[in-house]
């Protein structure tokens, strides 16, 4: 196996220059599991900023991989409107979830309001110190931005959302307004706090076609990620990544219409192939799409196997390839099976 010719840190800058790279870079999105390999509780990941990010950084060092370094997770938004969040200390809990949602009727959701000081609820706090962390280490700033409709399952509860898309249109899209309008706020705080030039916003959007119909995406979905996609890109934002999550095959034109800011990355799951995701974003890198469930309970070999397959797919395209799971990296994933993909990215990525 030949020793890579670049450091993580040149590679990722000259993958966001669209410039050449040695090899495949390896970019995970690995938040929980970090802290195992750290032995520290999972939940140390999301409601501790310092702890968060030397956990993050460790497990970069111990694997080898290229990045990210983020704070967010898929459920987010239901504690920054007043919603009961569950950080994961108990056994066998993975990432924070909703205990209880902030609307529970409807009059909840007529009354539902940005806050005036969108920096002091919910996870904010912690959000933004993270980020000043980042900042202060000379690290690309990351903010999580969406997407709405996600957002608004963790606000309403899925299928009391799912409901009121079907009776209720306007009170949905009343939601998913003033959703989109903290979103936009808290954009704007991270890009004169830290400036747009350093930034990579990324949304995590679980509307996956089991959920959601993709006539439902196109009417709840796609307009208002497209607005915070547009207004982000507007005010010069570095870079845009999007984790187009589970079964959205049938929603890739309209994810393929959105703005990306200066430099774009989409990562998708083993629900959408790479060729398919290289023919719909073909000047944007590609992340994916390793099987999450292959690297918990598969064998290093399947593992080493699937990075090849994904590997061979994917890295020539011209928009930029970048090796990933197709989800975050299971919390209690072996780490032999993680170390298989920085391992697969140097025996098979070299360009």
């Amino acid at each position: 196996m030949q020793c890579d010719q670049m450091t993580s840190q040149e590679r990722w800058d000259a993958l966001i220059a669209h410039e050449p790279v040695d090899r495949v870079p390896c970019l995970q999105f690995i938040l929980g599991h970090t802290a195992v390999v750290n032995g520290k509780p999972i939940a140390k990941i999301y409601d501790d900023a310092a702890e968060s990010l030397a956990c993050q950084k460790n497990a970069m060092a111990l694997y080898g991989h290229d990045g990210l370094i983020m704070h967010g997770w898929a459920n987010a938004g239901g504690a920054e409107f007043g919603g009961d969040i569950e950080f994961p200390y108990r056994k066998y809990t993975g990432a924070p979830m909703m205990k209880k949602s902030p609307v529970q009727s409807e009059d909840d959701a007529w009354k539902l309001a940005v806050p005036d000081d969108i920096l002091t609820v919910g996870t904010m706090p912690v959000a933004l110190e993270f980020s000043r962390l980042q900042y202060e280490s000379g690290m690309t700033v990351t903010v999580q931005v969406g997407s709405p409709l996600t957002w608004a399952g963790s606000v309403c509860g899925e299928e009391r959302l799912m409901i009121w898309i079907m009776k209720k249109p306007e009170l949905v899209h009343h939601v998913l307004r003033v959703i989109t309008d903290f979103i936009k706020k808290k954009a704007d705080h991270w890009i004169d706090t830290f400036g747009a030039e350093r930034l990579m916003a990324f949304d995590l959007c679980i509307e996956t076609n089991k959920l959601y119909s993709p006539k439902h995406f196109e009417a709840f979905g796609f307009p208002y990620l497209k607005e915070i996609h547009d207004h982000m890109t507007a005010r010069g934002t570095a870079i845009f990544l999007s984790h187009i999550c589970g079964e959205q095959n049938k929603n890739l034109p309209l994810w393929s219409q959105l703005s990306y800011g200066k430099r774009g990355m989409v990562s998708v799951g083993k629900e959408v192939s790479i060729a398919k995701a290289r023919e719909m974003f073909p000047g944007i890198i590609v992340m994916g799409n390793v099987d999450p469930i292959t690297v918990q309970e598969g064998t290093p070999e399947q593992v080493r196997e699937l990075s090849r397959e994904c590997i061979e797919d994917g890295k020539g395209h011209p928009g930029g390839f970048a090796l990933m799971t197709g989800c975050e990296v299971p919390p209690q994933a072996p780490p032999v099976n993680v170390d298989q993909m920085v391992k697969a990215c140097r025996e098979f990525g070299r360009y």
